[in-house]
């Protein structure tokens, strides 16, 4: 595309977000004819699989525990879908649902490839918005690795871990990994789920390396991803653990009288037991190399949808209610919406099965979903501002996967706060200077951080946001919901610290020189690195003195294509004596 082309593209773009965001405004504050409002404010608690001995939740390996996938959405009384209230941010933003590769790869945290349509099936197929399916670019769904010719830069998801680089605070294991977006196509039968809708930028200049012929720069039909996925208005951060998550819904004024019922849908990966259990696919050829790589058996037991039933009347209010059990199950392939039975084969255990949400005291007695109506405060829209804006103070603490933030809840010059809104996008790299101007009109479609809870006004509260990616700027931005809609954003600019390198799993420079650590020649290479080391004294000392040189050494490597090539010069003996020894192995 000629640069006159490309610039009068951005400019059409970019009025195009600023319409739609506005479009969004508007529809979150409808026009109340009596200028009030009721609210209906739902509850929940998600529960982990694993905790210690002092009862607080702890990350297992053996066990990882992502965090579950919920949607909350609304019915009429005859099942007909009014409204969704909110997805987690996997599907709604990222997605997973709709994503190149076989449904059955193996996982990991925000690992790039297979497409999970067992997430959210009740409401991905009730709420009855088909897109069209993402499949490789290549066409090879089931290979794990081995597209990096058909990739482009990552700017979320990460390359498969090994079990041992799978910590709680999750950061990718390398940050310039390139993964395979995917085409749309038509030929494939309609996905209910979004593509991801988080790639905002495309102005920066994508390098191509010369390990993959030259090429590495394919986004695929990426660009139009954004467009097409609408649900960026109700993405959520995943729901923190030991936390009561509240959501509220402001009833549309003109939602007719009659009855309606609450919908919430939960799953979770690597919740299996002995009659949901699976194991990942695995193409054969990447058995030698890559079985160490990605989380076997993450698909388990199906979704599990709960209800609540509530009548809208003009001159009543909804009492609170809770429910403790689930009214069905989802369809464990995901090719369906229908619900199935809750019987024995679901378990109950903490985090899992029904145990993915607690059992907690509510406005309608003990239960794991919990609705009541609330009142909003008499205001008159017609006359009242909204909020006014919240005041992000200038005392940040960035390290290299969080930044800590402090801000002042809104004042009483403004209407009244009702939550707040906490959104997070890396910066363009085009414009990631600390004084670049920010792209505003971008923000409804930033990822959805954890949201402050709304307290005094003028009060101070600190926010931390985590797993982030080290060296990296991120704009933040920060907004207030009132009962006449949401005040501006107040955005801030921070850049996350460089991450101190400890562990040796990687073969770092090997990596710089071939360009993914997914490279068959880089894991023979640290394969026969740790063979070594098991064995001998002085290559486990070798092997911490490379730990702390190869990281400086290996940033200049992978910044010139002739240092690169020489370096594979030099690793491809090492290679092929490697190849010589597996093959007399076996």
């Amino acid at each position: 595309m000629k640069p006159g082309c490309r610039r009068r593209f951005r400019c059409l773009a970019a009025a195009f977000i600023v319409a739609w965001a506005a479009a969004i405004v508007c529809r979150s504050a409808p026009a109340f004819a009596d200028g009030g409002c009721r609210l209906l404010q739902y509850s929940f608690e998600p529960d982990c699989l694993v905790r210690n001995a002092a009862g607080a939740c702890q990350f297992d390996r053996a066990r990882p525990d992502l965090g579950p996938q919920i949607a909350v959405w609304i019915e009429d009384g005859q099942g007909a879908f009014v409204d969704t209230l909110m997805v987690t941010n996997a599907v709604a933003l990222y997605g997973i649902g709709n994503r190149p590769g076989r449904w059955d790869l193996r996982s990991g945290p925000r690992f790039p490839y297979g497409r999970r349509p067992m997430a959210l099936p009740v409401w991905a197929h009730r709420r009855g918005t088909p897109y069209q399916a993402v499949v490789m670019n290549d066409g090879l769904e089931g290979w794990m690795t081995f597209h990096e010719t058909i990739s482009s830069p990552e700017p979320y998801f990460c390359r498969p871990m090994e079990r041992s680089e799978v910590v709680d605070a999750v950061t990718c294991a390398s940050g310039t990994f390139r993964d395979a977006k995917g085409l749309l196509d038509r030929s494939q039968p309609p996905s209910y789920y979004p593509p991801r809708g988080d790639l905002i930028d495309w102005a920066d200049a994508c390098v191509p390396r010369i390990s993959s012929s030259g090429n590495s720069c394919d986004y695929g039909d990426a660009p139009k991803f954004g467009v097409l996925n609408d649900l960026d208005a109700v993405a959520t951060a995943t729901p923190l653990y030991d936390q009561t998550f509240t959501g509220a819904w402001r009833m549309p004024s003109r939602l007719p009288d009659g009855d309606y019922a609450l919908m919430l849908e939960v799953s979770k990966e690597f919740d299996s037991n002995a009659s949901f259990s699976h194991v990942s696919y695995l193409e054969p050829h990447e058995v030698q190399y890559f079985s160490d790589f990605g989380l076997d058996g993450n698909i388990g037991q199906p979704s599990l949808v709960y209800r609540l039933p509530f009548h809208v009347a003009a001159n009543g209010a909804i009492a609170g209610l809770s429910t403790l059990s689930a009214i069905g199950a989802g369809d464990w392939t995901g090719d369906t919406g229908d619900l199935l039975p809750v019987d024995s084969t679901i378990s109950d255990g903490p985090g899992s099965g029904q145990g993915r949400l607690r059992v907690a005291d509510g406005p309608g007695g003990m239960g794991r979903v919990h609705l009541v109506e609330t009142s909003c405060p008499p205001i008159d829209c017609a006359t009242a501002p909204a909020p006014e804006a919240p005041r992000i103070e200038p005392t940040m603490k960035a390290e290299a996967t969080s930044v800590a933030l402090t801000f002042r809840q809104s004042t009483d010059e403004g209407g009244p706060v009702i939550a707040y809104e906490l959104r997070r996008a890396p910066a363009p790299l085009d414009r990631a200077h600390p004084y670049a101007p920010l792209d505003v009109t971008s923000f409804p479609r930033w990822a959805a951080a954890p949201a402050p809870p709304a307290l005094a006004p003028g009060m101070l509260t600190d926010v931390t946001l985590t797993g982030l990616e080290p060296q990296t700027t991120y704009d933040i931005g920060l907004r207030a919901e009132g009962t006449c809609g949401w005040s501006a954003p107040t955005f801030v600019r921070v850049t996350t610290l460089q991450q101190t390198y400890t562990k040796l799993s990687g073969c770092v420079i090997a990596t710089a020189a071939y360009g993914s650590d997914l490279e068959p020649d880089v894991a023979l290479l640290r394969r026969q690195r740790d063979w070594l080391a098991s064995r001998s004294g002085m290559a486990r000392l070798a092997a911490l003195l490379y730990g702390d040189t190869a990281p400086p050494l290996a940033a200049l490597i992978s910044q010139s294509d002739v240092a690169r090539a020489v370096v594979r010069s030099v690793l491809r003996p090492m290679v092929a004596l490697d190849v010589a020894a597996s093959g007399a192995a076996h």
